[in-house]
């Protein structure tokens, strides 16, 4: 941040996708739901008289050229899966990921005979002509990959050339998401032909802005633009009302998110300036409520077979194991918790038990509590070594940006307007990551119907070396899926309600911003 600061001129990596970044036809200027999140973060941290670069990439060079600093941040329809965040195999390093802007899933497009055999994963008989189109270097590449022949499939470096082919007759399918393949984007291109679009969605593809692992203050402030311009459309608040967002409240670096919103309005002005022409907005890509849908979503797992690194020298993975037991700090009882509260600590225990058991292999009880009652006491702990992992944190913008050192796990549980989730010291990014796909993982294993006696349907991971492959299937055997881990602490008979359901298909509402907290800390203790 200080780096883009002296700079003054934020730069995103990005490739042309009609509503996400592409030339306007008078202007030639690009524009598009991505440049707008671009402008949103140079913004945030250039003020009001900002200045951006838009860096040319592809799914293929994007992660490397990333890695080698040719732009700060990755905007570009990324999916945040877990080989990613730990060790991407072409750059060999792992990458921050924010909370996902869109949600979507890949489908098959083009010519209608050939859609439905893509839908049928046949490539025999009539369907043996049939010839897709795919992005070297996607998650869609990765699971056509696995479906089709490699001799019905055309490599293409973006979503541009795919459609070209298509209109050339190189490939009579393409791939896309609900935003990358519509018929009026085709169509815009010059494809004059018969199309279709496929009715099946083989991925799940949450897009997320992407910086470099070991910059957390820069991470966490794209995290926070996201919330904001999510925040402000649940509030109401727009681009020409920008200056009365957070006005209630009053910490330093308010001006850095009304920044934000007078740039390019909140999240809805932005989805109907440029994707609304093109697709209607899915219901998950909505605001959740908290009232009839959940929010426990799993990303996909990605490349988990890629061989990391194993724990590194004087990390906490290493010291945990060098000790023989996990310090696990947890919230302490106070004179007016209720039932549910005591009940929630319960469940942040479990979490603390399936780390041990994927440390310790098969071993969930290694682990020692701490009782924390202060928030002050919990990051000085942290930051200190006391305890390797605090169950129960809530996750707001006052100790995710504002307070340096912290990592938040996936909020695990959604109470009285508060998300809670693991914590630990941002500095060791490899156990930041160990914890936050663990917690992932029971929501994963009870998506798929994986449980308890069924845990090793959980893939091996070797992304934290071949020594740690059994972590999601340990952690599973130990506690159970999600679900089960709920109804041990909540009883069998225990009605999961509100955000705290699995949000499965049909997907309802999973946008849900974060709160900027009770706790804001002012000039002299915030960074």
């Amino acid at each position: 941040l200080e780096a883009l600061q002296e700079r003054k001129v934020l730069r995103c990596g990005i490739y042309d996708r009609r509503g996400f970044s592409f030339p306007n036809d008078e202007t030639n200027e690009r524009e598009g739901f991505e440049v707008d999140l671009c402008k949103a973060v140079a913004a945030a941290a250039l003020g009001r008289s900002y200045s951006y670069e838009l860096v040319p990439t592809t799914g293929a060079n994007r992660f490397v050229k990333h890695a080698n600093g040719e732009f700060d941040v990755l905007i570009s329809g990324t999916t945040h899966t877990f080989d990613r965040d730990v060790h991407e195999s072409s750059s060999g390093m792992g990458f921050s990921f924010s909370t996902p802007y869109l949600y979507g899933g890949m489908t098959f497009n083009g010519v209608p005979e050939f859609v439905n055999c893509a839908d049928e994963l046949s490539a025999v008989g009539d369907c043996a002509g049939i010839l897709i189109c795919s992005i070297l270097g996607t998650t869609w590449y990765d699971t056509t990959k696995e479906l089709f022949p490699a001799s019905n499939i055309v490599l293409t470096k973006d979503q541009g050339e795919s459609i070209q082919n298509l209109i050339d007759g190189k490939c009579n399918v393409i791939q896309g998401e609900q935003y990358e393949a519509p018929e009026v984007v085709v169509r815009g291109f010059g494809y004059d032909g018969p199309y279709g679009q496929g009715k099946t969605s083989f991925t799940k593809d949450p897009l997320a802005m992407v910086t470099r692992d070991g910059d957390p203050e820069f991470a966490a402030l794209v995290e926070w633009v996201l919330q904001t311009l999510m925040l402000a459309e649940k509030q109401n608040i727009t681009m020409m009302t920008a200056d009365t967002f957070a006005e209630s409240v009053e910490f330093f670096g308010k001006d850095m998110f009304q920044n934000a919103l007078a740039a390019v309005g909140n999240y809805g002005e932005m989805y109907t300036r440029h994707l609304a022409p093109i697709s209607p907005r899915l219901e998950i890509n909505d605001i959740n409520d908290g009232e009839t849908t959940g929010l426990l979503y799993s990303h996909p797992l990605g490349k988990v077979d890629t061989v990391g690194p194993g724990p590194i020298n004087g990390g906490v993975i290493e010291r945990i194991l060098q000790r023989g037991f996990l310090r696990c700090g947890i919230p302490g009882a106070t004179q007016d918790a209720t039932s549910d509260m005591i009940k929630r600590v319960e469940l942040d225990m479990e979490f603390c038990r399936a780390l041990s058991a994927s440390v310790f292999q098969r071993t969930p009880d290694n682990v020692s509590f701490q009782s924390y009652s202060d928030d002050d006491d919990i990051y000085l702990a942290l930051e200190n070594g006391d305890i390797d992992v605090y169950a129960g944190g809530a996750v707001d913008v006052g100790s995710d940006f504002l307070l340096p050192g912290l990592s938040f796990s996936n909020p695990y549980f959604h109470e009285g307007g508060k998300a809670f989730a693991l914590v630990t010291q941002e500095a060791d990014e490899q156990w930041a990551d160990f914890v936050y796909w663990v917690t992932m993982a029971t929501i994963y294993a009870e998506e798929n119907g994986i449980t308890q006696n069924t845990s090793n349907e959980m893939p091996l991971v070797n992304l934290f070396g071949t020594d740690l492959q059994r972590l999601l299937r340990d952690a599973i055997l130990a506690v159970g899926n999600y679900d089960e881990m709920y109804r041990q602490v909540f009883g069998q008979n225990a009605t999961r309600v509100g955000r705290n359901m699995l949000n499965a298909s049909p997907y309802g509402p999973e946008h849900y911003p974060l709160p900027f907290g009770e706790r804001l800390p002012d000039a002299d203790e915030s960074r």
